[in-house]
C-alpha cells in the first residue's frame, strides 16, 4: 500500500492539533524563578499541553495560584511594570475571594509550619491565604496564620514540593 508522504504529514499534523498532552506542574521556590515559571506555562500551553494540576511552594505557589484562577497574563503585565512592590494588595485583587476547591484545576500550595518544622499542604480554603502562607519569606513577610498554625515560605524546608497524587 502506497501512501503519499504529504498525506502522512497532514494526518500527523491533524493528530497533533487534536491530541492534548496532560501534565501536572510542580513549581519550586525562589523569587527569580517566577518569570521562568510563567514562561514555561506559556510554552506548555502554546505546544498543546493541558495543565491539569499545579503544586507550588513560595513563588511557585504564587504563580501556580494566579494561573489556576486565570490571571497569569494580568500578573505578568503587572510584574513587568512595577516600580515599587505592593505585592499583597495586588495579589488580593488578582485572586479575589476564590476557594481552592472551586478552581478549574487542582491546586496545592506548600508552606512550612514554624512550630513543628513540617510541610503543610494547603489544598482547600482561601486561595489568597494559601498563597500568602507559602510566600511568607522570613524578614520580608511575617508568618501567616491559618487555623491557629503559623506558616512560613514552604521553600524553607523544601524548595520543590513533593506532593503525592498530583
Amino acid at each position: 500500500m502506497d501512501i503519499a508522504p504529504s498525506r502522512i504529514q497532514t494526518l500527523e499534523d491533524v493528530f497533533k492539533n487534536v491530541t492534548k498532552k496532560a501534565v501536572s506542574l510542580v513549581l519550586g521556590s525562589g523569587g527569580a524563578r517566577g518569570l521562568a515559571h510563567i514562561g514555561v506555562i506559556q510554552w506548555l500551553e502554546e505546544n498543546g499541553y493541558d495543565i491539569r494540576s499545579i503544586s507550588g511552594c513560595s513563588m511557585g505557589a504564587l504563580i501556580g495560584g494566579i494561573y489556576a484562577c486565570g490571571k497569569l497574563d494580568v500578573y505578568e503585565e503587572w510584574v513587568r511594570a512595577i516600580s515599587k512592590l505592593d505585592i499583597i494588595e495586588v495579589l488580593k485583587e488578582l485572586v479575589g475571594d476564590r476557594r481552592i476547591e472551586e478552581l478549574p484545576i487542582e491546586y496545592t500550595a506548600v508552606a512550612a509550619d514554624v512550630k513543628r518544622e513540617k510541610e503543610v499542604w494547603l489544598k482547600r480554603g482561601s486561595l489568597f491565604d494559601a498563597i500568602r502562607a507559602s510566600i511568607a519569606l522570613p524578614l520580608f513577610f511575617k508568618p501567616f496564620e491559618i487555623n491557629g498554625t503559623k506558616l512560613l515560605d514552604g521553600g524553607i524546608l523544601n524548595p520543590v514540593p513533593n506532593i503525592p497524587n498530583v
